[in-house]
Protein backbone atom coordinates (compact mmCIF):
# COMPACT_ATOMS: atom_id res chain seq x y z
CA UNK A 1 0.00 0.00 0.00
CA UNK A 2 1.66 3.35 -1.10
CA UNK A 3 1.61 6.32 1.06
CA UNK A 4 -1.65 8.05 -1.09
CA UNK A 5 -3.67 4.59 -0.03
CA UNK A 6 -2.53 4.07 3.24
CA UNK A 7 -3.77 8.13 3.89
CA UNK A 8 -7.24 7.17 2.54
CA UNK A 9 -7.93 3.89 4.50
CA UNK A 10 -6.54 6.48 7.20
CA UNK A 11 -9.37 8.60 6.97
CA UNK A 12 -11.62 5.75 5.74
CA UNK A 13 -11.58 3.98 8.86
CA UNK A 14 -12.04 6.95 11.31
CA UNK A 15 -14.94 8.82 9.52
CA UNK A 16 -17.94 7.44 11.68
CA UNK A 17 -15.42 7.87 14.73
CA UNK A 18 -14.46 11.45 13.83
CA UNK A 19 -17.70 12.70 12.81
CA UNK A 20 -19.61 11.52 16.16
CA UNK A 21 -16.69 11.65 18.87
CA UNK A 22 -14.43 14.44 17.06
CA UNK A 23 -16.67 17.23 15.64
CA UNK A 24 -19.95 16.90 16.38
CA UNK A 25 -20.18 19.35 18.60
CA UNK A 26 -19.12 21.84 15.87
CA UNK A 27 -22.15 21.80 14.46
CA UNK A 28 -24.21 22.97 17.51
CA UNK A 29 -23.66 25.88 19.67
CA UNK A 30 -21.21 27.54 20.57
CA UNK A 31 -19.08 25.67 18.08
CA UNK A 32 -21.43 26.67 15.00
CA UNK A 33 -20.99 30.19 15.43
CA UNK A 34 -17.52 30.33 16.68
CA UNK A 35 -16.08 28.62 13.42
CA UNK A 36 -18.59 30.62 10.98
CA UNK A 37 -17.32 33.99 12.85
CA UNK A 38 -13.63 32.68 12.44
CA UNK A 39 -13.82 32.17 8.82
CA UNK A 40 -16.40 34.77 7.80
CA UNK A 41 -14.36 37.65 9.60
CA UNK A 42 -11.65 36.75 7.11
CA UNK A 43 -13.88 37.23 4.35
CA UNK A 44 -12.50 38.44 0.88
CA UNK A 45 -15.81 40.16 -0.15
CA UNK A 46 -19.43 41.12 1.09
CA UNK A 47 -22.07 39.02 0.38
CA UNK A 48 -22.39 35.54 -0.67
CA UNK A 49 -19.56 34.06 -1.48
CA UNK A 50 -18.79 30.63 -3.53
CA UNK A 51 -16.84 28.37 -1.05
CA UNK A 52 -14.65 25.63 -1.71
CA UNK A 53 -13.98 23.40 1.81
CA UNK A 54 -10.70 21.01 0.67
CA UNK A 55 -10.90 18.02 2.69
CA UNK A 56 -13.93 18.79 4.25
CA UNK A 57 -14.06 15.39 6.07
CA UNK A 58 -17.62 15.16 8.09
CA UNK A 59 -18.35 18.46 6.39
CA UNK A 60 -18.45 20.72 9.26
CA UNK A 61 -17.27 23.92 7.34
CA UNK A 62 -19.63 22.97 4.47
CA UNK A 63 -22.45 22.64 6.32
CA UNK A 64 -22.45 25.89 8.71
CA UNK A 65 -21.31 28.14 5.48
CA UNK A 66 -24.02 26.89 4.06
CA UNK A 67 -26.13 27.78 6.92
CA UNK A 68 -24.70 31.15 6.84
CA UNK A 69 -25.84 31.65 3.07
CA UNK A 70 -23.00 30.96 1.20
CA UNK A 71 -22.75 28.20 -1.85
CA UNK A 72 -20.46 25.70 -0.97
CA UNK A 73 -18.65 22.87 -2.47
CA UNK A 74 -16.61 20.09 0.10
CA UNK A 75 -14.49 17.38 -1.59
CA UNK A 76 -13.12 14.71 -0.04
CA UNK A 77 -10.41 11.58 -0.96
CA UNK A 78 -12.82 9.03 1.44
CA UNK A 79 -16.06 8.54 0.51
CA UNK A 80 -16.96 7.08 4.05
CA UNK A 81 -15.93 10.54 5.18
CA UNK A 82 -18.25 12.48 2.57
CA UNK A 83 -21.38 9.79 3.46
CA UNK A 84 -20.86 11.00 7.58
CA UNK A 85 -20.54 14.45 5.42
CA UNK A 86 -23.89 14.33 3.45
CA UNK A 87 -25.70 12.89 6.63
CA UNK A 88 -24.68 15.56 8.82
CA UNK A 89 -25.70 18.19 6.36
CA UNK A 90 -29.25 16.77 5.78
CA UNK A 91 -29.39 16.49 9.80
CA UNK A 92 -28.85 20.09 10.03
CA UNK A 93 -30.25 21.14 6.99
CA UNK A 94 -28.11 22.45 4.80
CA UNK A 95 -27.75 21.52 0.66
CA UNK A 96 -24.01 21.60 -0.53
CA UNK A 97 -22.40 20.07 -3.09
CA UNK A 98 -20.06 17.19 -2.17
CA UNK A 99 -17.59 16.06 -4.77
CA UNK A 100 -15.28 12.82 -4.24
CA UNK A 101 -11.51 14.06 -5.23
CA UNK A 102 -8.04 14.15 -4.50
CA UNK A 103 -6.93 17.58 -2.75
CA UNK A 104 -3.93 17.21 -4.72
CA UNK A 105 -5.52 16.40 -8.09
CA UNK A 106 -8.53 19.28 -8.35
CA UNK A 107 -10.47 19.29 -12.03
CA UNK A 108 -11.97 22.79 -11.14
CA UNK A 109 -11.37 25.94 -13.56
CA UNK A 110 -9.53 28.77 -13.25
CA UNK A 111 -11.00 31.60 -11.29
CA UNK A 112 -13.97 29.78 -9.92
CA UNK A 113 -13.99 30.17 -6.20
CA UNK A 114 -14.36 33.62 -3.70
CA UNK A 115 -13.03 31.56 -0.63
CA UNK A 116 -11.21 28.25 -0.07
CA UNK A 117 -11.25 26.93 3.16
CA UNK A 118 -9.63 23.69 5.05
CA UNK A 119 -9.00 22.58 8.56
CA UNK A 120 -6.76 20.12 9.90
CA UNK A 121 -5.94 19.01 5.97
CA UNK A 122 -2.52 20.65 4.69
CA UNK A 123 -0.35 18.69 7.60
CA UNK A 124 -1.20 15.38 4.98
CA UNK A 125 -0.39 16.72 1.74
CA UNK A 126 2.44 14.81 -0.04
CA UNK A 127 2.89 17.58 -2.24
CA UNK A 128 1.83 20.98 -0.31
CA UNK A 129 3.66 23.25 -2.85
CA UNK A 130 1.25 21.50 -5.57
CA UNK A 131 -1.44 22.15 -3.61
CA UNK A 132 -1.01 25.90 -2.37
CA UNK A 133 0.25 26.84 -6.57
CA UNK A 134 -3.12 24.64 -7.61
CA UNK A 135 -5.61 26.65 -5.03
CA UNK A 136 -4.27 30.10 -6.30
CA UNK A 137 -5.22 28.77 -9.95
CA UNK A 138 -8.84 27.82 -9.26
CA UNK A 139 -9.20 31.53 -7.13
CA UNK A 140 -10.84 34.19 -8.25
CA UNK A 141 -8.67 37.41 -8.57
CA UNK A 142 -8.50 38.88 -5.04
CA UNK A 143 -9.93 35.48 -3.48
CA UNK A 144 -8.55 33.63 -0.77
CA UNK A 145 -7.46 30.98 1.15
CA UNK A 146 -8.39 30.03 4.85
CA UNK A 147 -6.09 27.35 6.70
CA UNK A 148 -6.45 26.27 9.94
CA UNK A 149 -3.70 23.79 10.75
CA UNK A 150 -1.60 22.58 13.87
CA UNK A 151 1.49 25.01 14.41
CA UNK A 152 4.96 22.74 15.71
CA UNK A 153 8.28 23.33 15.26
CA UNK A 154 10.31 20.28 13.50
CA UNK A 155 11.11 18.62 16.50
CA UNK A 156 7.69 17.87 18.31
CA UNK A 157 4.50 17.37 15.78
CA UNK A 158 5.24 13.36 16.28
CA UNK A 159 5.35 13.40 20.20
CA UNK A 160 3.14 16.06 21.68
CA UNK A 161 -0.23 15.76 21.98
CA UNK A 162 -0.72 12.71 20.01
CA UNK A 163 -2.81 9.63 20.30
CA UNK A 164 -0.44 7.39 21.08
CA UNK A 165 1.37 9.27 23.64
CA UNK A 166 0.21 6.86 26.43
CA UNK A 167 0.85 9.80 29.41
CA UNK A 168 -1.36 12.08 27.55
CA UNK A 169 -3.99 9.45 27.35
CA UNK A 170 -3.89 8.47 31.39
CA UNK A 171 -3.93 12.46 32.60
CA UNK A 172 -7.19 13.09 30.54
CA UNK A 173 -8.97 10.00 31.76
CA UNK A 174 -8.04 10.78 35.37
CA UNK A 175 -9.27 14.59 34.84
CA UNK A 176 -12.58 14.12 32.78
CA UNK A 177 -13.54 9.92 33.49
CA UNK A 178 -13.14 9.17 30.05
CA UNK A 179 -11.25 8.84 26.98
CA UNK A 180 -10.34 11.57 24.90
CA UNK A 181 -12.58 11.77 21.41
CA UNK A 182 -10.51 9.54 19.43
CA UNK A 183 -11.85 9.03 15.62
CA UNK A 184 -10.66 5.37 15.04
CA UNK A 185 -10.58 2.34 17.82
CA UNK A 186 -7.89 1.11 20.54
CA UNK A 187 -5.03 -0.60 18.51
CA UNK A 188 -5.72 0.73 15.01
CA UNK A 189 -3.35 4.19 15.57
CA UNK A 190 -0.11 2.79 13.34
CA UNK A 191 -3.51 1.96 11.06
CA UNK A 192 -5.01 5.03 11.43
CA UNK A 193 -2.14 7.56 11.86
CA UNK A 194 0.86 5.72 11.86
CA UNK A 195 1.53 6.94 7.88
CA UNK A 196 2.04 10.20 9.72
CA UNK A 197 5.79 9.83 10.32
CA UNK A 198 5.99 9.99 6.20
CA UNK A 199 4.91 12.80 5.50
CA UNK A 200 7.19 15.55 4.91
CA UNK A 201 5.27 18.58 6.90
CA UNK A 202 5.53 16.42 9.62
CA UNK A 203 9.09 17.63 9.87
CA UNK A 204 8.64 21.37 9.03
CA UNK A 205 8.30 24.31 11.35
CA UNK A 206 4.55 25.57 10.87
CA UNK A 207 2.81 28.06 9.86
CA UNK A 208 6.62 29.48 8.72
CA UNK A 209 6.92 26.79 6.11
CA UNK A 210 3.04 27.88 4.69
CA UNK A 211 4.25 31.23 4.92
CA UNK A 212 7.06 30.98 2.89
CA UNK A 213 5.66 28.85 0.76
CA UNK A 214 3.17 30.82 -0.24
CA UNK A 215 4.53 34.03 -0.47
CA UNK A 216 7.06 32.25 -3.02
CA UNK A 217 3.93 31.24 -4.77
CA UNK A 218 2.85 34.76 -5.42
CA UNK A 219 0.05 35.23 -2.87
CA UNK A 220 -0.39 38.58 -0.93
CA UNK A 221 -1.61 39.88 2.18
CA UNK A 222 0.15 36.70 3.54
CA UNK A 223 -0.60 36.53 7.71
CA UNK A 224 -1.99 34.11 10.36
CA UNK A 225 -2.84 34.24 14.06
CA UNK A 226 -3.21 31.69 17.01
CA UNK A 227 -6.69 30.98 17.32
CA UNK A 228 -6.74 27.85 20.03
CA UNK A 229 -8.40 29.83 22.79
CA UNK A 230 -10.69 30.62 20.79
CA UNK A 231 -11.55 26.89 19.51
CA UNK A 232 -10.81 25.25 23.10
CA UNK A 233 -14.33 25.57 24.12
CA UNK A 234 -14.48 23.02 26.00
CA UNK A 235 -12.58 21.97 29.29
CA UNK A 236 -11.36 18.58 27.38
CA UNK A 237 -10.34 20.78 23.94
CA UNK A 238 -8.66 22.85 26.47
CA UNK A 239 -6.79 20.48 27.88
CA UNK A 240 -5.72 18.66 24.36
CA UNK A 241 -4.70 21.74 22.96
CA UNK A 242 -2.21 22.56 25.93
CA UNK A 243 0.28 24.99 24.92
CA UNK A 244 -0.46 23.98 21.16
CA UNK A 245 -0.69 27.01 18.25
CA UNK A 246 -3.34 26.41 16.20
CA UNK A 247 -3.23 28.93 13.18
CA UNK A 248 -5.52 30.74 10.77
CA UNK A 249 -3.60 31.53 7.85
CA UNK A 250 -4.83 33.84 4.96
CA UNK A 251 -3.24 34.45 2.05
CA UNK A 252 -4.97 36.45 -1.18
CA UNK A 253 -4.47 35.93 -4.78
CA UNK A 254 -3.65 38.77 -6.39
CA UNK A 255 -6.21 41.43 -8.51
CA UNK A 256 -4.43 40.85 -11.51
CA UNK A 257 -1.09 39.10 -12.49
CA UNK A 258 2.27 41.61 -12.51
CA UNK A 259 3.36 42.68 -15.26
CA UNK A 260 6.92 42.51 -16.55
Amino acid sequence: MDLHDKIVHGWDISAEGYSKRVVQDDFISPGKEIWTDLILSKAPIEGKMKILDVGTGPGVFTTILSLAGHDLTGIDISEKMLEQARENSVRYGARPEYLLMDSQKLTFGEDTFDMIVSRNVVWIMEEPEHVYESWKKILKPGGRILVFDTGHSKENFLTKFDHSNEAFLKEYKERFGTEPPISFEPGQYEEARGWKRELRLSYEERPGWDVGVLEDLGYVNVCWDNVAEQTAYTAEARFQNGDKVFFRLCADKPQQAPSF
